[in-house]
């Protein structure tokens, strides 16, 4: 893919939050999760954890703790993002918990370019209690959610993306 291909697919990216009933293949969440894989992380550790959600009233659940959000219980497959630090607080120290974040943030990332390049849709749900979720979901002493990525096939026509412009992003330090 040359440079202006690629450049073009990160732009036809949206994200979307109503989804068709029909689900998503076996193989396409393997493909998800090889590209998760593959993801750069702190130390090569892989400090994070990926949860597939299939229970309904775990997602009915988990609506609730991302302030009723309802296309989580609408998404077909729906994958929790978490950090866990205990993989590299032996090499990183306290600096592990900040590492785990950018890992599963990282692998959270590369899951929705995936998931773009498969002709799915999603969007990053960042918006919920992360106690609730931690509990919704028995997670381990110490692991922390980052995201949820609810994944499906687009049921709306997604919005005109608007952004500040490369040229506003970058600031020169001499």
């Amino acid at each position: 893919m040359d440079e202006n291909a690629f450049l073009n697919f990160l732009n036809k990216r949206r994200s979307i939050r109503a989804f068709k009933d029909n689900m998503v293949d076996e193989s396409k969440l393997s493909k998800i999760l090889q590209a998760c894989n593959l993801a750069p992380s702190s130390g090569g550790l892989q400090t994070f954890e990926i949860y597939h959600i299939k229970n309904k009233e775990i997602k009915k659940s988990l609506v609730l703790a991302a302030k009723d959000q309802a296309l989580i219980a609408q998404a077909p497959l729906l994958l929790v993002f978490c950090a866990n630090p205990s993989r590299s607080v032996e090499r990183f120290g306290e600096r592990s918990q900040f590492f785990s974040v950018q890992d599963a943030t990282i692998a959270a990332v590369y899951a929705q370019l995936t998931i773009h390049a498969l002709g799915l849709s999603t969007v990053w749900i960042g918006a919920f209690d992360e106690k609730k979720v931690s509990e919704i979901l028995h997670l381990p002493q110490g692991q922390r959610p980052v995201a949820i990525i609810p994944i499906g096939y687009e049921n709306e026509k997604p919005k005109e993306k608007t952004t500040r412009g490369s040229k506003d992003l970058l600031h020169t330090i001499d």
